[in-house]
């Protein structure tokens, strides 16, 4: 058991509290503080199994089948690291990812707004992103939940784009795993909304 009595949470957020770890440098706890909301009226598999952690099996689902395929685009993902108890709850323990002063890597949302819109900087954003979601899709890694504050240009990998949450698929039958057709529509919905306000 992990107390984290003591320490001051790095980030709030309304689904998690983050946490530096307190016995790995390199890593961050992640500590669910939502609710899960039910939008059915029989409860699904995974959520009577793994109730408000059903996101992080699908996170380490995913991960793991990037890892089986040994693709080189998981460099694009932040690691995932395991679980731990801890005295707040379940915590997920994942890669502590940095900018350029130490401090958590900023996120792609907060880089976005400091840019003026249409500036040469913001073009050359977008084309990071562009370039972020080609390596996800040629590594076949489906993140179901990307938004601009689930990306983070992180040091460990040279200043790249990083997913950091939200991997795998929400649905239950998760067509993208198995459909060519169904992963590159479901890519180039993600393109145009990604894409965006640049």
């Amino acid at each position: 058991m992990i107390d984290l009595s003591g320490h001051t949470p790095l980030r709030d957020s309304n689904n998690y509290k983050i946490y530096q770890h307190p016995e790995i440098e390199g890593a961050l706890l992640k500590v669910r503080v939502d609710e899960p909301v039910r939008n059915h009226i029989f409860p699904r598999y995974a959520e009577r199994r793994y109730g408000s952690l059903r996101q992080w099996n699908r996170e380490a689902n995913e991960y793991l089948a990037a890892l089986h395929r040994g693709c080189p685009e998981i460099e694009r993902l932040a690691r995932f690291m395991g679980y731990a108890p801890t005295s707040e709850g379940p915590g997920l323990v994942v890669e502590k990812l940095t900018g350029p002063d130490g401090d958590l890597a900023p996120t792609l949302k907060s880089e976005k707004a400091a840019l003026e819109k249409g500036s040469d900087a913001r073009k050359k954003l977008k084309e990071e992103v562009i370039e972020l979601l080609n390596d996800l899709e040629r590594g076949r890694i489906i993140v179901g939940d990307m938004g601009p504050e689930n990306i983070v240009r992180a040091q460990e990998r040279g200043g790249k784009l990083v997913v950091i949450d939200g991997l795998g698929e929400r649905v239950l039958f998760p067509l993208t795993l198995f459909s060519d057709w169904a992963f590159q529509k479901s890519n180039e919905r993600r393109r145009k909304r990604m894409t965006r306000g640049y």
